[in-house]
């Protein structure tokens, strides 16, 4: 018993620091699992049907005469380019991290920019401040971005190679195929 009178306190300590550790990794998974069920959440919006034609939309923009004219699909691409904002803006706040972000969509936005930049000029020079400020950032990082992916490794070979032959593309940046696999106009 005098061991035990004379141990406590650093039992008590010991116990405490237990629990410090027990909470702290507690905290780690919580943020892990609220990560994955943010980017879930948003990963569901984004390949919805109608953001996913959006997208396209986007991408076959190249010049201020192929912004849509229709009222509906002109919104569906500001609201593609919001939707994408937000990503942008979960990855920057830590909400989602950066790595799964541009792993999965660093492709989907470099093929945007382009068409993207033309909406953006577009609305500035009607006088609108710079649109979906935070989208640029993550454009800028995915066109810097070189995933371990197959899709972003050297040609000639190996896994990859096949997805790479598959996702071609035609002069002038457009794809040999559209998602319902019809040819591409050029």
């Amino acid at each position: 018993m005098n061991w035990f009178e004379a141990s406590k306190d650093l039992i008590a300590i010991s116990i405490a620091a237990l629990a410090v550790v027990l909470s702290l990794i507690t905290v780690v998974l919580q943020r892990r699992q609220q990560q994955r069920a943010a980017y879930r959440e948003i990963y569901s919006t984004l390949m919805s049907d109608e953001l996913h034609r959006g997208r396209w939309m986007i991408s076959r923009i190249s010049g201020p005469e192929h912004i849509p004219k229709d009222k509906l699909d002109y919104r569906l691409v500001y609201r593609t380019l919001g939707v994408f904002d937000n990503l942008a803006m979960y990855e920057r706040q830590g909400v989602v991290p950066r790595k799964w972000v541009l792993d999965v969509w660093h492709h989907p936005l470099h093929d945007m920019y382009k068409g993207a930049s033309v909406i953006r000029r577009d609305a500035e020079k009607d006088g609108a401040v710079s649109p979906w400020p935070q989208l640029w950032t993550l454009f800028d990082q995915a066109a810097a971005y070189r995933s371990s992916l197959a899709c972003c490794q050297p040609a000639g070979g190996g896994r990859g190679s096949r997805v790479r032959r598959l996702a071609a593309r035609a002069p002038g940046g457009r794809r040999t195929s559209q998602p319902d696999g019809r040819a591409a106009q050029r």
